[in-house]
């Protein structure tokens, strides 16, 4: 393109007509900026698949990581689409993280009965019914852990929000 616009402008000082030259320049800028134009969606487009999520290929290299899918898949019973979305729920809560460490963690909340986003807006309705403190919450979180030891996390919150609301009454 280059190459073009260097040859029209070539011919553009060779010719001596202002209404050929005001035609060739006006050319010559329509194809810069057809080239420019074109540049920056090239470089729009493979910025944006550069930035799209690319996932490691760990579960071709790393033999943990083999041993852990195989666990999940034991422990949803071949379920595959259900592991690639508790994957995919713990990449977008914890980006970042090794591949290793989602599988892990997802196997872990399945052994231990958590259900991440249940918890979550319970602990978020929990937050709402304290005006925001944090510390009151964790405080009365750990009331009840030490009550009642052995329950699950959401239990426990169930059980704060269900006493906040008895009190309320």
């Amino acid at each position: 393109m280059e190459i073009l616009t260097y040859w029209i402008f070539r011919v553009i000082n060779s010719v001596p007509s202002v209404a050929w030259y005001g035609l060739c320049y006006g050319l010559c800028y329509a194809l810069w900026c057809d080239y420019c134009t074109k540049q920056e969606q090239d470089h729009k487009s493979k910025s944006s698949s550069q930035q799209q999520t690319k996932y490691s290929d760990t579960y071709l290299t790393n033999p943990r990581n083999r041993q852990l899918q195989a666990q999940l898949l034991d422990m949803l019973q071949g379920d595959v689409s259900t592991a690639k979305q508790l994957l995919l729920q713990q990449r977008q809560w914890f980006p970042g993280r090794h591949d290793n460490w989602y599988l892990a963690k997802v196997i872990y909340n399945l052994e231990h009965g958590i259900d991440e986003l249940r918890d979550w807006e319970m602990y978020s309705r929990l937050l709402l019914m304290l005006q925001g403190d944090d510390a009151a919450a964790e405080r009365l979180l750990l009331q009840q852990r030490q009550a009642y030891p052995g329950k699950q996390h959401g239990w426990y919150l169930e059980k704060i929000i269900f006493d906040l609301e008895r009190d309320r009454r």
